[in-house]
């Protein structure tokens, strides 16, 4: 998806808070809390390049958590921006906000450098950003109050049930998983730290599920209701059923809409899928999987076709429903309809990759809390190996 601001089409910082091209539905809340954080930036601007992008990643993670109902720590505090903001990946940013996803490089700094203490530094009038702000997603009292005294308590973050692992990740080297000579090759897999996972980002291919004890797997779950789809699918469609946990239900001819919303809960998230054959001479082999759609064993690209779907005259003609549609239709197929495939996804995909709900939520949909997280656990487990390049050469090998 192309971007609305870059290098050659930049948005001045000083205007962000009336330019900034946002969703409609935010822009009374968020042109707010933009025009405090352009005037905290004037009055700590010190032009490097450092804290270009410290701004422009607040910037991001503030739209972010509008569109996608995220809440920020109850201790991160406008007069001090930089500090408590979640750390949420950047394709994780760029992929919910989309074309309007801003780099350093796509903003024109019409800012003086300023060389304050910080005792001069400007602050901001926080009762009034809260007020103002008032439509941006809030921890429960009931949860906030009864954990404000405990400093580890934080909101659960979209960042803590990503597939994608720690931009950092941590190994014991004193500790071998796996090794292999392959070739002339010594292929090692070190133990993945922390062993036991405290959110499910932590679970790698060197997760070991019977080291886990019960309150180890109650611990997954996040504490509180993560909107995990894209950020459209959970605007109301006039056409369309409407969970107001789910967001947006597509219907999928051949299958109940009960169907279809379990569907989203066994999987509510998506992340890089793709579709692997040999022969084919591009990428090394790989298709992403949402540009075609396998039709009577041939891989048809999928806006070739589209138009002439039935589900094209329901659903909003945009990358998201699409790939939504493409992904739903092939996985209800697979699970339920027990349809062959002659070009499958490539790598595994199990049910409750992730869990997006706290554990009373999957309760009242009538599942085993235990038995769900432990199919989380090993679900991700199998992800990751099945896609793991040097697990795979080990194994083929």
């Amino acid at each position: 998806m192309s971007r609305i601001y870059s290098t050659f089409n930049k948005i001045r910082f000083t205007s962000i808070s009336e330019s900034y091209k946002i969703k409609s539905i935010y822009k009374s809340a968020l042109n707010n809390v933009y025009s405090n954080f352009i005037l905290y930036v004037k009055g700590t601007y010190d032009g490097t390049a450092k804290y270009k992008r410290q701004a422009v990643k607040v910037l991001n993670i503030l739209t972010y958590a509008a569109y996608t109902s995220t809440t920020l720590p109850y201790n991160w505090n406008m007069n001090i921006p930089f500090v408590n903001i979640p750390d949420i990946p950047d394709d994780e940013l760029e992929e919910s906000l989309g074309d309007i996803y801003l780099t350093p490089e796509a903003i024109e700094w019409d800012l003086d450098v300023v060389n304050a203490p910080m005792a001069e530094m400007p602050t901001v009038d926080t009762t009034k950003v809260v007020a103002t702000a008032d439509t941006l997603p809030k921890v429960p009292n009931d949860i906030l109050m009864g954990n404000r005294n405990n400093v580890s308590y934080r909101p659960s973050q979209l960042s803590d049930v990503s597939i994608k692992p720690p931009e950092i990740p941590q190994f014991d080297t004193s500790r071998i998983w796996k090794q292999k000579m392959c070739g002339s090759d010594l292929l090692t897999i070190y133990t993945t730290l922390p062993e036991i996972p405290k959110v499910q980002r932590d679970i790698s291919i060197t997760t070991d599920i019977n080291r886990l004890t019960n309150q180890d797997l109650i611990n997954l779950y996040p504490n509180r209701i993560l909107q995990t789809r894209a950020s459209i699918m959970y605007i109301p469609q006039d056409n369309l059923p409407y969970d107001n946990d789910l967001g947006v239900i597509i219907p999928i001819d051949g299958y109940t809409l009960e169907q279809c919303k379990e569907n989203i809960i066994k999987y509510p998230h998506f992340y890089k899928l793709a579709r692997y054959d040999a022969s084919w001479p591009d990428n090394n082999g790989f298709r992403g999987f949402y540009s075609f759609m396998e039709i009577d064993g041939e891989l048809i690209d999928t806006l070739e076709v589209w138009s002439s779907l039935e589900i094209a005259k329901k659903i909003p003609t945009t990358t998201e429903y699409i790939k939504e549609y493409v992904v739903r239709k092939y996985l209800l197929d697979r699970d339920i309809g027990h349809k062959k495939f002659k070009y499958p996804l490539f790598g595994t995909l199990d049910p409750f990759l992730t869990l997006f709900m706290p554990a009373s939520d999957y309760q009242k949909y009538g599942y085993d809390i235990i038995e769900t997280a432990k199919a989380c656990v090993n679900s991700r487990i199998s992800f990751k190996q099945s896609r793991s390049p040097i697990l795979r050469r080990m194994i083929n090998e």
